[in-house]
This record gives C-alpha cells, sequence and structure tokens, in this order.
C-alpha cells in the first residue's frame, strides 16, 4: 500500500470497530475507562461511536460510488472542512477507513487514487 501525507491516528480502524462490536454484545452495566468519567449504562453511548463510524464509512463509499478518487477530496467531500488543521484529521480518518475497506476488499487504490471494487 501506498504511504500517505496523512497517516491515521493510533489504531486500526477495522479493529477498534470490532472491538466497540464486542462491547456492544457483551452488554455490560457499566464501563470504567482508562480515561474519562464511570460510564453508567454504555451501551447507547458504544452504539452511538460505532454508528458515527459506520456512518462516516458509508459516506466514503457513497462518494466512490459515484468517483473514484484521491484521500484529499474525499475527506473534503465528506467532512467539509475549511480549517487547515480540522481537515488534516479529516484526511487521517479517512485514510484509516480507507484502510478498512481495503482491508475488507471493499475498495482497491492505484497510484492514490480510491475506488469501490
Amino acid at each position: 500500500m501506498e504511504q500517505f501525507d496523512r497517516q491515521p491516528p493510533d489504531g486500526n480502524m477495522r479493529d477498534y470497530c470490532d472491538q466497540l462490536q464486542r462491547l456492544i454484545d457483551r452488554d455490560d452495566r457499566i464501563c470504567l475507562p482508562g480515561h474519562g468519567p464511570v460510564l453508567q449504562d454504555p451501551r447507547p453511548y458504544i452504539e452511538q461511536l460505532l454508528a458515527n463510524r459506520m456512518r462516516r464509512e458509508t459516506q466514503i463509499l457513497k462518494h466512490l460510488l459515484n468517483t473514484s478518487d484521491t484521500v484529499q477530496n474525499i475527506a473534503a467531500s465528506v467532512y467539509k472542512k475549511s480549517d487547515l488543521h480540522i481537515a488534516m484529521a479529516a484526511e487521517r480518518n479517512v485514510v484509516a477507513h480507507l484502510q478498512k475497506l481495503l482491508s475488507e476488499s471493499r475498495v482497491a487504490q492505484e497510484k492514490g487514487i480510491w475506488r469501490v471494487n
């Protein structure tokens, strides 16, 4: 896979989504996160986190169904952020999603252009 100017944040989006689903499936009554407050009835919060990631993934796929494109253009279309620092963070998130989708053989890329398989 090509190297990107905007690498995703630490971690792997596929693993992250899988772990969120595992937490949902456990149906814990309380979560004690490593940072932040204690979460009483954490399932709705965790479901929302996963739903947000899946919503972004759907937006990225929808964009790519219309046109093959670069990370920068996908991020600009999906996130619509004009602030440079926020736009760079959006690009990193798009890369994380694209890497997940690539690992699932749902997208492909060649010379920096991404497309739906």
